[in-house]
């Protein structure tokens, strides 16, 4: 595991595992807790694509 890996579990642990199969579970944050995260990513490896609104 990297340094910046390191960081991601640290920051959520409840969506990064590495011991477990999946290793990642987005669903175990809000879209506001994984944005941040990834938003302050030191590496800038992990990037997010908001899903687009529609009026209904």
């Amino acid at each position: 595991m990297s340094i910046h890996s390191g960081i991601r579990v640290n920051m959520l642990p409840h969506v990064y595992n590495p011991k477990e199969r999946p290793w990642c579970k987005p669903e175990n944050a809000a879209t506001e807790e994984l944005k941040n995260q990834i938003e302050n990513c030191p590496s800038g490896a992990l990037s997010y694509e908001m899903n687009k609104q529609t009026d209904h």
